[in-house]
């Protein structure tokens, strides 16, 4: 099998050339923003995050481990990218422009990079109010709201004004939909928050210490693991995702809910770069389609966007982003009020689990763990006790 082989080149490339490549990203992109207070030239650990041989490493490591068959998206990647494409026009901007503020070109562009990922213009503010630029938001709205129109624009130049998960075809809303979203919003923010306990703390997953073996363990289990779904659970589940949504009495296997959170829990912490926004979505929806299959309750599209929303919001805590980018990709408005509902709830569920967000957690804790130099903000110092 050729899999373990790509996810250790992967993994070699992030190791050796980019550390600061690994994983999905966006955590990085919090810590350069912390970091990017000061002076941002003179910061070498803000410049490393937000860098363009970082962003070349994440480009070469995601392509890899997408071809090896791991569980990752390139949503979390081209957030990143996108946030060192910024930082490099802020710092030739900067040369004319001496009091330029180098958070709100991070801000922006890690806005503009979930804007052009999934084509959701308002998904990308809505990420960065709720996660991005959380307590700094006021002062880069202008710019934000700007990278997120070009980015849209251009994403549209080139793609066309497609829907990310496509047209999906509801039946009538039934009745008890506000139940239904009640009930996939409590298994969603439980199956999140743990998702994102494991990903916090990689230790407990029991893998091999060392990189190499953990990387070639990881890309072992994946490719058996993708063997026997017939490769449905590689790469980000977009495509099988989609080929749900678009047909007409389409579903996803019983257990693609379960294989899916294992190969994404994997292929994270194997060590390459890669992100989990996408996989999270595809993941919700097997988890809607499973309830729904097994609790007999509700369309399993539905159940399917329901619990693309509860997932991502118990695993990233940004509800009203899970709400928007799910009904901007599906253009199925007239479900907002549940989506909202499961949003919510799963939200308040997972932080029962993690009272700290993943990306937060990993921005502000995990690679701070590398470097004692780089400092937590007052608010993740309170969230975490």
């Amino acid at each position: 099998m050729v899999s373990p082989v790509i996810f250790l080149g992967a993994v070699f490339a992030v190791r050796y050339f980019a550390p600061e490549a690994k994983g999905s990203g966006i955590p990085q992109v919090l810590q350069a923003i912390h970091l990017g207070e000061k002076d941002f030239r003179s910061n070498i650990h803000l410049s490393k995050f937000v860098s363009i041989k970082t962003a070349c490493v994440k480009v070469l490591s995601t392509t890899l481990g997408i071809l090896g068959g791991a569980s990752v998206g390139r949503e979390g990647p081209t957030v990143q990218i996108a946030a060192s494409l910024f930082a490099w026009t802020a710092r030739q901007t900067s040369r004319w422009v001496p009091k330029l503020d180098f958070q709100s070109y991070l801000v922006a562009g890690g806005a503009a990079g979930v804007a052009a990922a999934f084509n959701t213009p308002l998904a990308g503010i809505a990420f960065a109010l709720e996660e991005i630029g959380e307590t700094k938001f006021p002062k880069f709205k202008e710019s934000v709201m700007l990278s997120v129109i070009i980015s849209g624009i251009a994403a549209q130049a080139l793609a066309g004004n497609y829907l990310y998960f496509g047209h999906p075809v509801l039946e009538r809303l039934p009745a008890r939909i506000i139940f239904d979203a009640l009930s996939i919003g409590v298994l969603g923010g439980l199956a999140g928050g743990f998702f994102a306990w494991i990903l916090s703390r990689p230790s407990l997953a029991i893998l091999p210490k060392h990189w190499v073996k953990r990387a070639v363990f990881c890309g072992v289990v994946c490719a058996g693991i993708n063997l026997l779904t017939s490769s449905d659970t590689a790469g980000s589940g977009y495509e099988v995702t989609r080929r749900m949504m678009d047909s007409t009495n389409g579903t996803l296997p019983s257990f693609f809910f379960a294989e899916k959170f294992v190969t994404t829990v994997l292929s994270y912490l194997s060590g390459m770069a890669g992100g989990i926004f996408s996989p999270c979505l595809s993941i919700g929806a097997g988890l809607g389609i499973a309830v729904s299959q097994i609790a007999h309750i509700g369309s399993l599209k539905i159940c399917a966007l329901i619990g693309m929303v509860a997932f991502f919001s118990g695993v990233v805590q940004a509800p009203l982003t899970a709400v928007i980018i799910v009904t901007e990709m599906t253009d199925k408005h007239i479900l907002i009020i549940p989506l909202l509902i499961a949003a919510y709830l799963s939200q308040a569920i997972a932080r029962r689990i993690m009272p700290i967000s993943l990306y937060r957690h990993l921005a502000f804790y995990t690679f701070a763990e590398d470097s004692s130099k780089i400092a937590l903000p007052k608010e993740a110092e309170i969230e975490h006790g």
